[in-house]
């Protein structure tokens, strides 16, 4: 694609409150920690580094009106992500996340959404489609209230106008199973390999894919945390290996990788390519979080092998503002 690609993302936004310990205490215990604010929700992280991509991001998401909200949209300004498409619910706190990060940098999440379950359908203006290339929804949206009507109809209309689909299951995969699930709506499917499972009921990753294959799904890039990734699509298959990193934070780094996913299906990439470029995004991201600090362009192309046709894309979409 020659142009900026325009890519509509509904879903989850809140604050990360990112809280390292060396050990969580016992109940009725106590220890020191390094706390630190950083951007969260799957949805918010995926635009953010869709945004990084060069792509022109319509972000709608729900905060409350709280100075939470404030940091928020002060931080996914400064990101390339415009509050056009956010809504402020009054009298509603902010969604927040605790996100425990342990020794190793795994990270253990208590959320509380607040008012991201309000994000409403009929609030959301009418151009927020129009024009766009692509529509991606976090599977969060599922949870209830509002926010599961709003991505219900959100993926109807996308639907109805031909717009490409694609979803990150999260807390939507243990709810639909068989062949009267939604799945088939959608252009490409992001699962971690314990979704996979609970998609298919298949162990194996690779016949899991086959089978959403199957079932309409027209991509399947399967995340597989340190062994890389494996997508399959209309073209084929390949296993991607993933890049050996020093991991500090693990927070978000799966919606990074769909970020980049979505821009190599969008472009028109073979599966190779399109999980090379997410797994690129994803061991970025586990350095600091999703929702840290921006990889620079060189911290990306010092990951990459010597020779890696993805350096020269890089170098010229990597943060190019008002590409």
């Amino acid at each position: 694609m020659s142009r900026r690609p325009v890519v509509a993302v509904l879903g989850d936004l809140n604050a990360d409150v990112t809280i390292r310990v060396g050990a969580v205490p016992p109940p009725g215990g106590e220890a020191h920690a390094d706390a630190a604010l950083a951007v969260g929700g799957s949805a918010a992280l995926t635009a953010r580094w869709l945004a990084a991509l060069g792509c022109e991001v319509r972000l709608a998401a729900a905060v409350g009106d709280d100075p939470f909200a404030d940091w928020l949209l002060q931080s996914l300004i400064r990101d390339g992500v415009p509050p056009t498409w956010l809504q402020r619910i009054a009298g509603r706190p902010t969604g927040l996340c605790f996100a425990l990060i342990h020794p190793g940098g795994e990270r253990t999440l208590l959320a509380s959404p607040g008012a991201a379950r309000d994000l409403r359908w009929e609030e959301i203006p009418g151009s927020w489609l129009a024009g766009v290339d692509w529509l991606h929804v976090s599977g969060y949206a599922w949870r209830g209230g509002a926010e599961r009507a709003a991505a219900e109809r959100a993926v109807a209309r996308a639907q109805a106008e031909g717009i490409p689909l694609s979803l990150d299951p999260g807390a939507m995969a243990g709810t639909v199973r068989g062949d009267r699930d939604p799945l088939s709506a959608f252009a490409l499917l992001l699962p971690n390999r314990h979704e996979i499972r609970d998609l298919t009921g298949h162990d194996d990753p690779w016949s899991g894919a086959a089978e959403l294959r199957r079932r309409g799904v027209g991509w399947v890039a399967v995340k597989l945390d340190r062994d890389g990734c494996l997508v399959q699509g209309p073209c084929g298959g390949a296993c991607v290996p993933g890049h050996p990193v020093e991991v500090g934070n693990t927070t978000g780094a799966g919606d990074a990788f769909n970020a980049g996913a979505i821009v190599g299906v969008l472009s028109g990439w073979e599966p190779e390519e399109v999980g090379e470029l997410g797994n690129l995004l994803g061991a970025a991201a586990v350095r600091h979080g999703a929702g840290g600090p921006l990889p620079e362009r060189g911290d990306l192309l010092a990951l990459l092998d010597r020779g890696s046709t993805l350096a020269g894309w890089i170098e010229t979409h990597w943060r190019k503002e008002g590409r």
